[in-house]
């Protein structure tokens, strides 16, 4: 999967992957902007070698404090790393009874009650992303926090709250320390009639560009029936939008609504025909591992718009920890029930799990087919614009 992105991202103007991670973790400048510099010293600690880290945390200083994101894919590892002793806090989507045992470590159910955690630590303020100075990423920049929608794998809050206008210069400018392109949305439903304030996205492109030289524009993520509708993806277009990412998961009605998604197939064509004749380019969410599914009607969709969908993204279902909608009567039995990069599952046998991978495959290799000789957004066309 990390190779595929690497081509794919090659061969998509403004999209940069750097080496230890697809994105920033979102929460490490929300946390480095709540320890002040008079009282905290701070660094970015990569984990690529478990064993090092293991040291680095078994060597620390009195005082050292440690802050991990906690998932069912990784906490084996960070169980490890609490066997030194070092003071931890970590936070995340796993039950926190896992680190019962280990009193240096500290379970933080939400980042707001930090400053009660940690003496000397101050509630959020913008972002800080100076331990990531000089990086080529995509930065996430949000307009919105929520969605009104209810999918029933997904742990997003369900009440939309829109950022302040007034905030939107002091965290474009956090942006300083980063080498960008593009700004990701962080709304996890662009355009959503609860958030109305996504019309002052071409404020916002208006910000960037004059902040940062070349800015070109926005990746935004929505559901095609928000997609559809008309004149929403044109408005987009002219505010600066370059790529949609679609939550599409499968391209099959029946389990669509099993998973309680706000859209239909039917939505998911129009938007796509849409897409095409305004030139942007969409960026598809797969879900593999949904009971009962079998791929076709996504592999087909794939095969008919893989001229605008130059790479696709692709996790298999889980049940994660703390999902209380979680409504898909599923076994969770073992970690990797819990982990969406994780393929076997307890729900499906060997047959339906090698149905997934070699969908995975023939995805991959229809979209590497088509877009292995072409680029998004040739020059002249950003020129042109």
């Amino acid at each position: 999967m990390r190779d595929y992105y690497r081509r794919s991202y090659a061969r998509m103007r403004g999209y940069y992957m750097p080496q230890h991670f697809m994105e920033i973790p979102y929460w490490i400048p929300i946390v480095a902007s709540m320890l002040p510099d008079e009282s905290f010293r701070k660094e970015l600690m990569v984990v690529d070698d478990l064993d090092v880290a293991h040291r680095r945390l078994a060597e620390a200083a009195e005082g050292d404090v440690f802050f991990f994101s906690a998932l069912d894919a990784n906490v084996e590892q960070l169980l490890h790393l609490a066997s030194t002793g070092a003071t931890m806090v970590v936070g995340g989507y796993v039950d926190p009874e896992v680190f019962v045992g280990y009193p240096h470590v500290s379970f933080l159910h939400d980042v707001a009650n930090l400053p009660g955690f940690l003496p000397g630590a101050r509630p959020r303020t913008t972002l800080d992303y100076r331990l990531f100075d000089g990086l080529q990423c995509i930065p996430r920049f949000s307009m919105s926090s929520g969605c009104s929608f209810r999918c029933n794998f997904c742990t997003v809050p369900t009440k939309v709250v829109p950022a302040d206008p007034a905030s939107y210069a002091a965290e474009i400018a956090a942006f300083a320390p980063l080498d960008f392109r593009l700004a990701f949305l962080d709304d996890k439903s662009f355009g959503d009639p609860v958030a109305d304030n996504w019309r002052d996205l071409g404020k916002v492109r208006d910000i960037f560009a004059a902040s940062h030289d070349g800015f070109e524009g926005f990746i935004v993520q929505t559901p095609p029936s928000l997609a559809a509708r008309p004149g929403f993806l044109a408005d987009c277009r002219d505010m600066g939008v370059r790529y949609v990412e679609f939550g599409v998961e499968t391209v099959h009605d029946g389990l669509l609504k099993y998973l309680r998604k706000p859209f239909r197939t039917k939505h998911l064509y129009k938007a796509s025909e849409i897409m095409r004749e305004l030139g942007l380019y969409v960026i598809p969410n797969f879900i593999m591992g949904v009971p009962g599914d079998d791929y076709r009607g996504t592999v087909q969709w794939v095969r008919e718009f893989v001229d605008i969908m130059p790479a696709v993204n692709i996790n298999w279902l889980a049940a994660h920890y703390g999902n209380e909608r979680g409504h898909l009567d599923l076994p969770v039995e073992t970690f990797g029930d819990r982990d969406q990069n994780t393929v076997t599952k307890s729900w499906l046998d060997r047959e339906e799990t090698a149905a997934g991978l070699d969908a995975v495959q023939e995805i991959y290799a229809v979209t590497e087919a088509y877009w292995h000789d072409r680029v998004t957004y040739p020059m002249e066309q950003v020129t042109a614009r």
